[in-house]
Formats: structure tokens, C-alpha cells, sequence
């Protein structure tokens, strides 16, 4: 047997009537949304540079990382913003004249209570402490004063070292 269709009219095609379906443009709009948000990049400026020094210019790619802050300027040495006090005797400038001395104690007491503040946070929440500090150091620094910083955090169980430069446009 053959199918007949019937005659009766099954779809309303006056236009003065229609209605707009907004499913599939609902759908489209979502799916563009989650590809947005999902290449969204969200690396903006994580280090914010100290006002006392000028940083060091390369041409690294590596992207900057959160961690621990360490600054050191001609004047005074900062970490997380909190300046590490030091004694007269201990003055940066000071610091690179006593070569024999590869620890600077104050440092060392304070990177060591960030240590074990983030070892309690790890047992207490979970999260990871990653043993990672930045370091922005001005470019006319001495050598030896920066040597004696990096060993410091090193002893302080900071053994993940990232030095803060400026990215060199040409």
C-alpha cells in the first residue's frame, strides 16, 4: 500500500504569525563561550617589580611564576615586601666586602620561617610547598652579593631559583 498524504494543512505559514526558535542560537552562544573562556589567557603581569631597582634586561620566553619574593636592592633586602632587617655591620653594600661569609643570617631566619609556615600549610591543607622564590635583583648589583642571596635561599630549602629580568624588545 502507498503512503498518501493527506491534504489538511499541518504547518501555520502565515507570516504575521511566525515565532522565532531560540534553542539552537542558545547552543551556539554557549559553545562559544566555553571556547572563550578555555583560551582565555590569563598571564598577565604575576611579579610586580620593586620601585627601588631597575631589573636586568634578557631574552628569556619562560613565563614568570608565582612564588616566594625576594628583592634585593642596593639599600635594603625584601622579602614579600617585608624588609629583612638587618644589621649595620650587614649592610648589602657591606655584605660583599666579607667573602669569606656565604650566609646572610637574617635572611636565612626569615626564609626559614616562610619555610616552615609553608610545610605547616602543606600538612594542614595539602597544598604543595614548592620550594620556589623569585629573586629581582637590581642589574647593578655585585656578583658576589647575589651568589651569597642564591646560597642563602638554597640553605633555607628555597632551591628552586627564578631571577626576575625584563624581556628585551628589539
Amino acid at each position: 500500500m502507498a503512503f498518501i498524504p493527506s491534504r489538511a494543512k499541518k504547518h501555520n505559514t502565515d507570516p504575521g504569525k511566525a515565532k522565532l526558535n531560540l534553542t539552537s542560537m542558545m547552543d551556539m552562544f554557549t559553545i562559544i563561550l566555553v571556547f572563550l573562556l578555555k583560551t582565555y589567557s590569563t598571564e598577565g603581569q604575576l611579579i610586580n617589580p620593586s620601585d627601588h631597582l631597575e631589573l636586568p634586561k634578557s631574552t628569556v620566553q619562560t613565563p614568570p611564576e608565582v612564588a616566594l619574593d625576594l628583592v634585593v636592592t642596593r639599600k635594603e633586602i625584601l622579602v614579600n615586601d617585608s624588609p629583612v632587617l638587618l644589621e649595620a655591620s650587614e649592610d648589602p653594600a657591606k655584605l660583599v666586602a666579607d667573602e669569606y661569609k656565604l650566609i646572610i643570617t637574617p635572611l636565612l631566619n626569615k626564609l626559614t620561617t616562610f619555610a616552615k609556615e609553608a610545610k605547616k600549610m602543606e600538612e594542614l591543607y595539602g597544598t604543595k610547598f614548592s620550594h620556589k622564590v623569585t629573586i629581582q635583583g637590581d642589574y647593578r648589583l655585585p656578583y658576589k652579593l647575589l651568589v651569597k642571596v642564591m646560597a642563602t635561599c638554597g640553605r633555607a630549602e628555597y632551591g628552586n631559583m627564578r631571577l626576575v629580568v625584563y624581556k628585551k624588545t628589539d
